[in-house]
């Protein structure tokens, strides 16, 4: 349990820093030529990350560790 709670904070810090790499990941591959994320993804990405990475910690990281 302890491991699943360090990977899923390492992912979410991750793609709080590297939004770009996710979509590359996912999408990137898919298109040929030359394409970019546009800023509103990673802009959406970046808060989706802090506030799945906010709720985990205030919920989930208490139960873990208690």
């Amino acid at each position: 349990m302890v491991v699943f709670a360090i990977l899923f904070m390492l992912l979410a810090i991750l793609n709080i820093f590297f939004p770009a790499m996710g979509w590359y990941m996912r999408y990137g591959w898919m298109v040929k030529g030359d394409s970019e994320p546009s800023d509103a993804y990673l802009m959406m990405s970046r808060i989706s990350s802090v506030i799945v990475l906010i709720v985990f910690l205030i919920f989930f990281v208490p139960l873990i560790f208690s």
